[in-house]
């Protein structure tokens, strides 16, 4: 499971140490949600969990310089990295806080938008209850959301490896946070219902996505080190004893081989865009 203090701390590092993988890897997804977004010139928006700030530098491109756009995110390490990248940018803000407290301006935001930043809440009505403040009367707001786990193999071929050489791992009650928190219509639409959100419609979108890490020229060894550092093995490996770890490297090899496709391993995914008002 991962929550906001993973993010704020080990878990935030290590994603921008990874950053231009985790960026290439997320690519098609973003292309998805930003595109149901569809941010306007002079538009106000919010980007939840703005990570690098990939997205945001998108938003900032569409709303331009009469515009705004917010990236907000727990990861001082990752905000860091947005606020670099954007710092020529005079309508990107980047803003280090947790947005369940975060004491944004009342009604003053056209949109709210998430890659992937909306389901580690551990108190998720009250956050978007907070963040819904944010929006003026009728705002929209667009969360692309990773779909069940048995249709994400980028997820599940690592998962089933830990298993596999590590005995079961602990299973999370439905909604816990973490990457698959809102992996249900049964999850979000009571979250989103209840914190004040209305219209909600969402879309599902089978994606592809490269998958690596480093320079090695093995592109299944770079998917290896992407998935030893971030996923749901990751974990895990930090906690098994160095005899484990060299038992399961092999194994997750040999499971990524079949989707070597152009010099790249290549895999599945299968995400959701919600969209609702406030």
């Amino acid at each position: 499971m991962a929550d906001s203090k993973d993010w704020a701390g080990d878990l935030g590092a290590t994603w921008a140490e990874t950053i231009e993988a985790m960026d290439a890897q997320l690519a098609p997804a973003t292309e998805h949600g930003l595109s149901a977004l569809a941010a306007q010139p002079g538009e106000r928006i919010i980007d939840l969990g703005c990570g690098g700030g990939p997205t945001t530098l998108q938003i900032a491109d569409e709303v331009g310089p009469e515009g705004h756009v917010m990236g907000l995110d727990i990861s001082p390490a990752l905000a860091s990295i947005a606020a670099s990248r954007g710092e020529a940018l005079a309508q990107m803000e980047v803003v280090v806080a947790d947005a369940a407290t975060f004491a944004f301006e009342t009604a003053a935001h056209d949109a709210l938008f998430s890659r992937f930043g909306c389901m580690f809440f551990d108190e998720p009505i009250a956050a978007f209850q907070n963040l819904r403040g944010a929006l003026k009367t009728g705002g929209r707001a667009v969360f692309t959301v990773w779909a069940e786990p048995k249709y994400n193999p980028w997820a599940m071929i690592p998962a089933s490896v830990g298993n596999e050489v590590l005995g079961p791992a602990e299973k999370l009650p439905p909604g816990a946070p973490g990457p698959f928190g809102w992996a249900t219509p049964e999850i979000f639409e009571p979250i989103l219902s209840g914190a004040g959100f209305a219209d909600l419609s969402y879309t599902e979108h089978e994606i592809q996505m490269a998958v690596g890490y480093g320079s090695d020229e093995d592109p299944i060894d770079r998917a290896v080190a992407l998935a030893a550092r971030i996923g749901p093995l990751a974990r895990r490996l930090e906690e098994a004893p160095p005899e484990m770890v060299a038992k399961v490297l092999p194994v997750l090899r040999a499971k990524m081989t079949p989707f070597v496709k152009g010099g790249r391993v290549v895999l599945n995914g299968r995400i959701r865009v919600i969209r609702v008002t406030a």
